[in-house]
């Protein structure tokens, strides 16, 4: 279990009414789609159902509270011969952690990645950046989102890299160089800590809701006798 540094009485609302919405994009051309990677942004919204059209561009209600940017490279026949060396013309950080897995001059994933992980016949994919609003940081929210934007992306995916060594508590381990922080979503460790993330948010709601049923029963005493004062 991940320990919260901030009290729970701080949560700004329930998480388990979390909402993350999933969207990616792709050109439109004759020619096909010739990039070698999926790009992905997760945004994280305060409200599980967004009383707002469902195809709305515009938000209507709230802001989010955060939000994440994955990639995904892809190893089939469909995209460019070279699917990593696109990622040089998009951003020269993803094209550095991308590189350090895989040999753009042999092609094909490093040999010290096919040992790294359980099977080197899929994708990869890159949690690229984080964010979170302050107000919901300090409660162990982090570990938990990131937990399960990755295994709705990361089917038949060889393993999964992160640009940030923060990540430990989701599965990412510190690999031989040059490979970095790399997890392998086919190992038990993996499976277990997506488990033990979900009942984190299992327990962190339970007890915002005793603490929300706690302040509304001393509420509701003070103002039946404003001499009344929490204990």
């Amino acid at each position: 279990m991940i320990s919260s540094k901030r009290s729970v009485d701080e949560l700004p609302g329930d998480p388990r009414r979390l909402n993350l919405e999933y969207r990616s994009w792709h050109f439109v051309s004759s020619a096909g789609d010739r990039n070698g990677f999926d790009e992905w942004h997760v945004t994280i919204w305060p409200n599980r159902f967004l009383d707002r059209p469902k195809w709305s561009a515009t938000r209507t209600v709230q802001d989010d509270i955060g939000s994440m940017r994955l990639f995904r490279m892809r190893m089939d026949g469909r995209f460019s011969p070279f699917p990593f060396a696109d990622a040089e013309s998009h951003d020269a950080g993803l094209s550095n952690l991308v590189l350090g897995v895989y040999d753009l001059g042999g092609g094909g994933y490093r040999q010290e990645f096919r040992d790294a992980v359980t099977s080197a016949d899929g994708d990869l994919l890159v949690l690229f950046d984080v964010r979170l609003d302050e107000a919901w940081r300090g409660f162990g929210l982090g570990p938990v989102l990131v937990s399960e934007a990755i295994w709705t992306l990361a089917d038949g995916c060889s393993a999964v890299i992160a640009a940030d060594p923060l990540w430990e508590s989701v599965g990412f381990r510190r690999r031989v160089d040059p490979l970095g922080h790399l997890m392998d979503p086919a190992t038990e460790e993996a499976r277990d800590l997506r488990n033990e993330r979900r009942k984190d948010l299992d327990a962190l709601a339970d007890a915002y809701r005793e603490s929300l049923r706690r302040r509304t029963a001393t509420n509701q005493r003070r103002g039946a006798n404003p001499d009344v004062r929490p204990a």
